[in-house]
């Protein structure tokens, strides 16, 4: 526009010009009409000047105007944007900040630390780059972008301008589609044919009924969809919003059917599985069996719950159900003959630390090959110290040359006919052996824990019986249905029923009418009671250590008992544990933990009398084992003071959950 206008003033002198030449050439031909043709020509120049002048003055106005104006616009869309601006100088101070800034975050005048008024994130980190971040100020989401602003000449401080986006609306929007994110859940009743086995017809249809009901109200009460597909299955998908308030109820449908009378006084127990995950519905399907083996794995009476890689368990309180009939252990003796026959030899191993019933379960298992002609040996651990007795009494009584082997030795061995049995254990980093199973092309697993999380992969047979007293049991009674000619001999004999003494503290606890068959069974094959006792006796060191340790133990809640074995101690596995035996059968006192120390850290054995359950207070610190048995190993970083709060809390839990 400029232009143009320079153009016009242009023009007008060149014919300002071009009219005075005319005028002089007139003034040459008639000097008095010349004279009269410049004085009108003069005057109109002036004219015109005067005219240009006031022009200039009132475009100057006008322009002057509208610079205000859009200046006073723009201050103002800058102050009043639905956006937050703020300005950082370089000692991490706001210095300026607009009107929506402020009354979003902060009102105050005064060059306040930006770390005072944001969270989730560090300004250091910012200073100096252009980018974006999240972040909450005042409990509300704020997607940041922020601009390094420094003067070329650098004459002035270098500044940080932030803007503020409310993100409050898409936090919520991501919110309520996390919530209804669908989850896949997987019911059964775990112990029904148990429950039902002695009931009319009519009475087994009453309770089933009842059941059902409170199964498919509680899943209701969420807004769920449930589908009974047997008399005692059942498949779900509920929202992840009710999957968390079903979480923090603790699954109350536990508690309701297991409430639910019955004639023979037996409750009835659920058992589900529960996934949340991105994948696709075939895998959570897949995904939420596999949560629902595990809870039954692990006993029944819980919820597994899968969220992504963590899993979570819910209930376990009571007791788990004693199966009546047999056709399940004739079944696996059956597949497990199979196994054993197709192979060139057995390799048997336990867990590291054998006590007495891995080794002992061990033992009977090398019975079974030996009824099949298959060479078999038992691998044991460098640490040795808690079945030493035992493993002397084998090596003397001359029952087998070469029963008893390393790990070095069984590398040699090793073959792809080989079948490695697994006993008393089923975690992968707990077995004695971990590069002889890791290698192994055929794996068997036998063990009475609650299965955990982790569980060796791929076994050709798995065998897991929680309701057991102890993993010698369990192979008692596969011996009893292996079928073969040759009897046990006394020392096989003797060390099963050391296993099964050990882990029923003498027949105390973890018992079932099934735990005193197969002693019975033991005793007519020539248990030698004495022999166990001598497995048992401890010499008068042994006594000083426990003395010891009781003299200092700590009592929380009357109910729990907290002590730790001296560093240095020898056999400290089996003093811990025979002290926590003995601290739960003093009056008031339900469980027992007590630490000790080993070349790989700091230990723990926990014992509970039955009311509490152990094994899910070992899973919380990182443990594992049964509801009455239970440890843990936390290695050298472990923190007694740490790790007694965390028991002490899930124990109250506990014992919450019961009042």
């Amino acid at each position: 526009m400029l232009n143009d206008i320079w153009v016009y003033k242009k023009t007008s002198k060149v014919l300002i010009v071009v009219l005075l030449a005319a005028v002089i050439l007139l003034a040459t031909q008639n000097w008095q009409l010349g004279l009269l043709l410049f004085i009108v020509v003069a005057a109109v120049i002036v004219w015109m000047k005067r005219s240009d002048m006031m022009q200039e003055k009132l475009l100057v106005g006008y322009l002057d105007h509208l610079s205000a104006g859009v200046t006073t616009g723009t201050a103002y869309a800058i102050k009043n944007l639905p956006m937050g601006i703020a300005v950082m100088d370089e000692k991490k101070k706001l210095v300026w900040a607009n009107s929506v800034f402020r009354s979003w975050i902060s009102d105050s005048d005064e060059a306040v630390p930006f770390r005072e008024l944001i969270q989730g994130q560090r300004v250091s980190k910012i200073w100096g780059k252009t980018g974006w971040f999240d972040c909450y100020a005042k409990g509300i989401l704020f997607r940041v972008f922020h601009k390094f602003i420094l003067p070329e000449d650098g004459s002035e401080t270098p500044l940080m301008v932030l803007y503020f986006m409310d993100r409050s609306d898409v936090e919520k929007t991501v919110k309520e589609a996390e919530e209804s994110r669908p989850v896949f859940c997987l019911i059964r009743i775990d112990n029904a044919p148990e429950v039902t086995v002695d009931m009319t017809d009519v009475d087994r249809s009453a309770l089933l009924s009842d059941v059902a009901e409170r199964v498919l109200s509680y899943f209701s009460d969420y807004h769920g969809f449930i589908k009974q597909y047997s008399t005692s299955e059942f498949v779900a998908c509920i929202s992840s919003k009710a999957l968390q308030e079903m979480m923090d109820g603790n699954f109350e449908i536990l508690d309701k059917v297991r409430d639910i009378h019955t004639v023979n006084r037996i409750p009835v127990t659920l058992s589900i599985g529960i996934v949340k995950s991105e994948d696709t519905f075939a895998k959570q399907y897949e995904e939420a069996q596999v949560s629902l083996d595990l809870a039954l794995g692990r006993g029944g009476d819980q919820v597994i719950v899968r969220l992504g890689k963590d899993v979570k368990a819910f209930g376990g309180k009571a007791p788990t159900s004693v199966s009546g009939t047999r056709v399940r252990v004739r079944v696996v003796a059956q597949a497990l003959k199979e196994v054993i026959q197709e192979a060139d030899q057995v390799l048997v191993m336990g867990h590291a630390h054998e006590d007495f019933d891995a080794l002992g379960a061990a033992v009977g298992v090398t019975h079974l090959a030996r009824l099949s002609h298959v060479d078999a040996h038992i691998i044991l651990s460098s640490q040795d110290d808690t079945s030493k007795k035992m493993i002397d009494a084998i090596r003397t009584s001359g029952m087998a040359d070469g029963l008893l082997i390393d790990e070095n030795q069984a590398k040699g061995l090793l073959t792809d006919k080989t079948v490695v049995i697994v006993v008393d254990t089923h975690v992968p980093t707990l077995v004695a052996a971990p590069e002889i199973l890791k290698k192994a092309k055929k794996r068997v697993v036998i063990d009475h824990h609650r299965r955990s999380s982790t569980m060796i992969e791929t076994p050709l047979l798995t065998y897991m019986e929680p309701s057991a007293s102890s993993a010698s049991e369990l192979v008692t009674e596969l011996i009893q249905y292996y079928g073969g000619d040759e009897e046990m001999n006394v020392m096989e004999a003797s060390c099963l029923y050391a296993g099964i003494v050990v882990d029923t503290k003498n027949f105390a606890v973890q018992t079932s009418v099934r735990t005193f068959d197969a002693a019975s069974y033991l005793r007519r094959c020539g248990a030698d009671t004495a022999l166990v006792n001598r497995l048992f006796a401890v010499d008068m060191n042994f006594i000083k250590v426990k003395s010891e340790i009781l003299s200092k133990l700590t009592q929380v809640d009357e109910y729990m008992v907290f002590a730790e074995c001296p560093e240095g101690t020898a056999d400290s596995q089996i003093i811990a544990g025979q002290v926590a035996d003995f601290l739960v059968t003093v009056q008031t006192v339900r469980c027992s933990f007590i630490f000790y120390h080993t070349e790989k850290g700091l230990c723990l054995s926990a014992r509970s009398n039955g009311t509490i359950n152990v094994q899910v207070v070992m899973e919380a610190v990182g443990g594992g084992g049964h509801q009455t048995v239970a440890g843990a190993q936390f290695g050298e970083e472990g923190n007694i003071k740490e790790i007694t709060k965390a028991i002490i809390q899930e124990v109250r839990k506990q014992m919450e959950e019961k009042e």
